[in-house]
């Protein structure tokens, strides 16, 4: 009977031990198909932002060049999409510490987002949102820390994006 009784405990845990595997197994798959998805929503986004900038070209190009010139509607159409383009860096930025977003993913939104601010007009802007503190600390701190390395406004990057250039 004791004999037994070693056996069954035995077997439980050998049943306890496979069924830990298993649901590291599942856990693990669980947390790669949730890093897709996520992956997948946030180029959807990205690719709804690049749809509304070319709807919207001349008022973003103006921006971009010329930000403290330009009539507030025209300047409003424009900011909006910098907003959004801040508003989903602060999200990747979050998802990325947590494990959920990869780094080449953040590193791409990031140096867009980074490029864009950098310009003449795109650098008035980002100072005076910054100095009132409209984005989260996540994305003044990391932009800024980007920002710190580069000479500003940054000309060079029309250069290689002419399709940003004033009209």
């Amino acid at each position: 009977m004791e004999t037994l009784s070693v056996w069954g405990e035995f077997l439980g845990g050998v049943g306890v031990m496979l069924s830990l595997i298993f649901l590291g197994v599942q856990t693990r798959a669980s947390n790669r198909l949730a890093l897709a998805a996520s992956q997948r929503e946030r180029r959807h986004i990205w690719q709804e932002k690049m749809f509304y900038i070319g709807n919207n070209t001349s008022e973003y190009r103006e921006l971009l060049n010329n930000f403290d010139a330009m009539e507030p509607d025209r300047q409003t159409k424009a900011v909006v999409i910098l907003f959004a383009m801040g508003n989903q860096l602060d999200t990747l930025l979050k998802l990325n510490a947590e494990g959920l977003e990869t780094d080449d993913n953040l590193r791409y939104v990031m140096d867009a987002f980074v490029g864009h601010i950098s310009t003449p007009g795109g650098y008035k802007f980002w100072q005076k949102m910054s100095a009132i503190d409209l984005y989260g600390d996540d994305v003044l701190n990391a932009v800024n820390e980007k920002l710190a390395t580069m000479e500003l406004p940054n000309k060079d990057f029309m250069e290689h994006m002419p399709w940003l250039r004033a009209a």
